[in-house]
């Protein structure tokens, strides 16, 4: 079974190309997804052997040819400068077995935000969501499709793996120091992060949607959630077939992601499309993968534009590894691959690492990928290595 890993570009730089391809290869890796554009994060990194600990905000590790974009433009990594490392990792690997693909999270940007507010989603009192720009808006529909035609046209990789192209979901996927003394649940967590920019409205609008019935409709589902009026585990689909003019709002979106990937597809050419399902945090906070349909994903309409999807199924139950891989292949007509966390919080044994690899295995998932490289400690590349053993006997 091929194996896959993500990297920042960090780790791999500082402990050298050459060094990290030989180690991969070794436990049993063929692939490795290297970060392109990304998220603000801090990592930890236990065995780099220059830094222990890494700040970024969300930025690009590589210089995008500035001209060919509109409004929005790459934000270059500040300790990267003016290298190029996505290149320099690139020349790195050409003599080796190792494939490279780009992990390229385009609109989960909260520098991108901050510094074009109006680009972002806006919920439905008005409040801009910083980390999060919107699909629907034609710069970051523009900014997408330049990023990924850019990323297939400069040759460096294999395939290109997006994550988080779509509107994301609730309150969003980390912000600093978030003080959120609400308990929303599913329902406030769906109703909150609806963006009601211009550009949505206006997809409602040609819809013959009642936006304002629908923005009233999340209004109210929000401020009774505030309150306690309504229950933390309300059926989201009851309550929608009580407001349908809000049901209808939230199911155009679909619509808007489907063409978008169409886009991402034809400019990316004979490049490999793959996609992440990342739905929620980690363990008991993720959602199945039939929830996609909250970040407006059509995972049946998504079966033309993309190559294959790669389930993000961290929780520490194999249980659940298995249903997501099973779930996935039943909803979507592509290739079906499994991401893994190698590590705390989900596995703490290379035994239960090997269980979920084995599980993912069973149900029919065509490839591992195990998060992450450089914040796992080496004792846990080890555990990659005994659970692609494990699931090559599967």
């Amino acid at each position: 079974m091929n194996a896959a890993i993500w990297a920042h570009p960090w780790d791999i730089i500082d402990e050298g190309t050459e060094a990290v391809a030989d180690r991969l290869l070794d436990i049993g890796i063929t692939e490795v997804n290297l970060a392109t554009t990304m998220h603000s994060v801090q990592t930890l990194n236990p065995h780099n052997p220059e830094r222990k600990t890494f700040f970024a905000d969300a930025s690009a590790y590589f210089q995008p040819n500035e001209s060919r974009y509109g409004e929005l433009v790459p934000d270059v990594n500040e300790t990267m400068g003016d290298a190029d490392w996505l290149a320099e990792i690139s020349v790195g690997l050409e003599t080796t077995a190792l494939s490279l693909n780009s992990w390229t999270v385009p609109f989960h940007s909260s520098k991108q935000g901050r510094r074009h507010p109006q680009t972002t989603l806006e919920n439905p009192f008005g409040d801009s969501l910083v980390w999060g720009l919107c699909p629907s808006n034609p710069d970051v529909q523009e900014y997408g499709t330049t990023l990924v035609t850019e990323l297939a046209d400069r040759g460096d990789v294999d395939g290109i793996e997006m994550e988080l192209a779509d509107f994301q979901y609730g309150t969003g996927y980390g912000w600093h120091h978030q003080e959120f003394f609400t308990h929303l649940g599913d329902l406030g967590e769906l109703l909150f992060g609806l963006c009601f920019c211009e550009h949505c409205r206006a997809n409602a609008r040609r819809a013959d949607v009642d936006i304002e019935a629908a923005r009233e409709s999340a209004r109210k589902g929000l401020e009774m959630r505030f309150e306690g009026q309504i229950g933390s585990q309300t059926d989201i689909a009851g309550w929608l077939a009580e407001h349908p003019s809000l049901a209808r709002y939230v199911d155009i979106r679909k619509d808007v992601v489907t063409d978008l990937f169409d886009d991402f597809d034809e400019q990316m050419g004979s490049t490999p499309f793959g996609y992440y399902l990342k739905m929620g945090g980690l363990g008991d906070d993720r959602m199945g993968v039939e929830h996609s349909w909250k970040h407006g994903l059509d995972l049946d309409a998504l079966s033309e534009p993309l190559d294959y999807v790669t389930v993000l199924a961290y929780h520490s139950d194999p249980t659940v590894v298995r249903d997501d891989v099973r779930t996935a292949r039943s909803l979507i007509d592509v290739p079906v691959n499994v991401g893994l966390l190698a590590g705390h919080p989900i596995v703490d044994s290379r035994a239960a690492l090997v269980a979920q690899a084995e599980a993912a295995a069973e149900a029919g998932a065509e490839k591992l990928s195990f998060y992450g490289y450089g914040v796992v400690p080496e004792r846990n590349l080890e555990w990659i290595r005994a659970a692609i053993d494990a699931a090559d006997r599967i």
